[in-house]
């Protein structure tokens, strides 16, 4: 059953990435295969295209009485545990699995709210900016505008897909001095990247990385503005660095995450698998698998974490667990591309636990924010203003 569940919300990823224009050749190919499976995938994909589906979905979904929802959940939950029963694996289709993902058919928890609330006017969905690369000679490329290859420095670059760029490097380890390439993600997009060594980068949006077309024989340093995952390519010759503005991550060959947005008064390494030490300010710590580091002004310390959850944004997916509004509508901004007033700073401290969907409609996002009866927005131009 947990198959079958994450086979609907991969599907629906890849429907709403077609949508947002973000899908790869790859993920093409593997949603068509999906769509000849059954005449069933191919009526779904064929709803999918037609406009109305999500108003007539979304519609269905503001009709629901949340309250009522999660009394009736929490009974059924309470009554089987006093019977003893294993608690049943909820078997997602596919078909709501699409629905979640297009209305962001979720719940967060604070508050019961009465299930009153204003109309939420409508704001443009994903910004339509465009990732670019700036290469050594200081020339800027429109990543969206670039062919299926070409060379850099004498390095081949080849864009695997519509969001993934590849360097091949060959035999040009210390031939030369070193040649930068920078990748820049704007707010609402997201970028793949194999390095010269075969380390893979995922960026977040409104994020930057700075790394040489090939690394030099001693060491390979990247650095990173923003939010980025890194599957490292073990080298025990070479250890990898990223550096940010307050830290240095060092390892061999492991997974992990940075969130070091330059606005935000933290940076976060988040350890999946493997091993790395955190150097900052003099201070350094070692992180084992789920565990993460806090660096911010003279603070430096380390807690456990869900990994998965950290890293949820590069599976189309923000997992909040006890955050709080100013952290929530930071994130949507990066995506959504918005300004935010906040009426009352109390409200910023309200904390919220929940999954959005990172392609759901950001109307969907703020009406059932809106439902905890926690706050309210008022939505002008691209300027949100946040309310009690």
């Amino acid at each position: 059953m947990m198959r079958d569940n994450r086979i609907g919300f991969r599907i629906a990823k890849l429907l709403a990435r077609q949508r947002a224009g973000q899908i790869t050749d790859e993920e093409v190919r593997e949603l068509e295969a999906w769509k000849g499976k059954s005449p069933e995938n191919e009526e779904l994909f064929l709803r999918w295209q037609k406009g109305d589906f999500f108003s007539g979905e979304y519609a269905k979904y503001k009709e629901i009485d949340v309250s009522r929802a999660k009394d009736i959940m929490q009974k059924r939950i309470d009554r089987e545990r006093r019977a003893g029963w294993r608690l049943r694996v909820l078997r997602i289709s596919v078909t709501a699995a699409v629905v979640l993902l297009a209305v962001g058919s979720f719940y967060f928890f604070k508050g019961e709210g009465d299930g009153k609330r204003d109309t939420v006017p409508s704001i443009a969905l994903i910004s339509a900016q465009r990732p670019t690369l700036k290469l050594n000679d200081g020339s800027v490329v429109l990543l969206d505008s670039v062919a299926a290859g070409f060379k850099e420095e004498g390095v081949t670059v080849s864009k695997t897909g519509e969001s993934t760029l590849a360097y091949l490097a060959g035999d040009t380890l210390d031939k030369r001095a070193l040649a930068y390439n920078t990748l820049s993600v704007p707010k609402g997009a997201e970028f793949d990247l194999v390095l010269a060594d075969g380390t893979q980068v995922w960026l977040n949006a409104e994020s930057k990385l700075k790394y040489p077309v090939a690394f030099g024989s001693r060491e390979r340093v990247v650095e990173l503005e923003g939010e980025g995952f890194f599957k490292v390519s073990k080298d025990a010759s070479r250890p990898f660095r990223v550096k940010t503005k307050s830290q240095v991550v060092e390892v061999l060959g492991t997974e992990f995450n940075v969130d070091a947005y330059p606005d935000e008064g933290y940076v976060y390494t988040t350890l999946v698998e493997g091993k790395v030490k955190v150097d900052a300010e003099g201070k350094s710590l070692e992180l084992v698998p789920g565990m993460q580091s806090v660096v911010g002004g003279q603070e430096m310390y380390s807690r456990k974490v869900n990994t998965g959850d950290v890293v949820s944004w590069k599976n189309g997916m923000f997992v909040l667990e006890d955050k709080s509004l100013e952290e929530i509508m930071s994130k949507l901004a990066r995506w959504y591309d918005f300004n935010i007033f906040y009426q009352n700073q109390v409200v910023k401290e309200i904390t919220f636990k929940g999954k959005i969907p990172r392609y759901a409609s950001f109307e969907s996002i703020l009406d059932i924010l809106e439902r905890t009866g926690e706050v309210k927005f008022k939505v002008s131009g691209q300027t949100v203003t946040v309310y009690q």
